[in-house]
């Protein structure tokens, strides 16, 4: 591959890793402002696994562009983390909502309209 080749790479690679970090800087705002238990469980989960996804495509295109074989296991990493974290936060809500962890009275209200259709 030529030169430019692997600075296109390196340079998508930054671009992913920056929009990964972005992701869970989104995560992590949506985790402090919203409001109860099972809010906060969703927000981290849905923008944490795309930043996930995001910074370990980064770093299989920085171990490509660098000749490396460890892709291989980066991409095992993901399909891993991409399978077990949705599957985690509905775990921990199954928990939540068994335990009687409170909701929020607008959340119960949707519950419930959704229970009665």
């Amino acid at each position: 591959m030529s030169e430019t080749g692997f600075e296109i790479l390196s340079l998508t690679a930054d671009l992913l890793a920056l929009g990964g970090a972005l992701f869970f800087l989104i995560s992590a705002i949506g985790l402090l402002r919203l409001p109860d238990f099972f809010c906060r469980v969703h927000a981290p989960t849905k923008a944490a696994t795309l930043g996930v996804m995001l910074l370990g495509l980064s770093a299989v295109l920085r171990s490509l562009s660098q000749g490396d074989l460890v892709w291989l296991e980066d991409l095992a990493i993901l399909l891993f983390l991409f399978l077990t974290i949705p599957i985690s936060s509905q775990v921990l809500a199954r928990a939540a909502r068994r335990g009687g962890v409170e909701q929020i009275p607008q959340t119960t209200e949707a519950t419930a309209e959704d229970k009665s259709d």
